[in-house]
Order: C-alpha cells, then sequence, then structure tokens
C-alpha cells in the first residue's frame, strides 16, 4: 500500500513542478506572477541637427536629437574621403527627455574631413545623420 501512495505522490509532484507546455499549474502557497501589459513601444530618437566648426585648433561636432530619451548612444564616425568612414568616438546618450545636445571634439585635421552621426536607439535600431563637411582654416 505504501508503494501506490508513494507512487501518487511522485505523480502528483510532477504535475504541479513540471506542468506540459499546454497546461499551467500553480503550486500550492506560491504568489501569483505580476500581471504584464502590453506596452507601446515609444517612437525612435531622431537627429534634427548636425553641424561642425573649428575652433582654437580643435573640430567641434555639435548635434540635436528629439525623443532623446529613446536614444541608447551614438558613434561618431569620420572620413578623409567621403566615403570610408571610421569610428572616432562612443557617445552615451542620457536619459532626458525630450531634446538632447551633444558635443565631441578632437584636434583639428590638417585636411578636409567628413563626419556623420550613427543614432542608436535602445531598441537597437541604428540610422545615420547626413555627411558634413568640415574644412580647415587656411
Amino acid at each position: 500500500m505504501t508503494k501506490y501512495i508513494t507512487l501518487a505522490a511522485i505523480v502528483a509532484l510532477r504535475i504541479v513542478y513540471n506542468p506540459s507546455p499546454a497546461q499551467t499549474v500553480i503550486a500550492p502557497f506560491a504568489s501569483p506572477s505580476p500581471v504584464t501589459t502590453s506596452t507601446i513601444p515609444a517612437p525612435p530618437a531622431k537627429l534634427v541637427r548636425i553641424d561642425g566648426s573649428i575652433s582654437n585648433n580643435k573640430m567641434i561636432l555639435n548635434w540635436a536629437v528629439e525623443k532623446n530619451e529613446t536614444a541608447a548612444m551614438f558613434e561618431v564616425e569620420k572620413s578623409s574621403d567621403g566615403k570610408n568612414f571610421s569610428m572616432a568616438a562612443l557617445v552615451f546618450g542620457t536619459d532626458k527627455a525630450e531634446t538632447g545636445i551633444y558635443q565631441f571634439f578632437e584636434r583639428a585635421a590638417k585636411q578636409r574631413m567628413f563626419y556623420r552621426i550613427k543614432l542608436i536607439d535602445k531598441n537597437g535600431q541604428g540610422s545615420y545623420s547626413d555627411v558634413i563637411t568640415i574644412n580647415p582654416a587656411s
């Protein structure tokens, strides 16, 4: 008789702690899991302005972003020919709501340089700014 009670207890425990995929069983005394609600994803961040200048032998790049709170990071890319870009810096976004203002600077080059910003939002989506050209002071 005890064999049958033990077997029944094992089967009951397997059902409670190892339910089939189509069946969900809450173990006794377990607190229910919180209710999840679906959320509408926030619109992605958008680069609204990018400009650059040379001042005090520094190349300064400024950009502004709308929906800043959804921006994760920015890859500042540069090129000497306007075609082959490489990453010059990685700038992390802030969680500031609405519009965010960012800046990057480096030593001014002696030749014309091309810059662009790759915006990566918190969903992992990326978008590029327009390419800007900065000419050294003559």
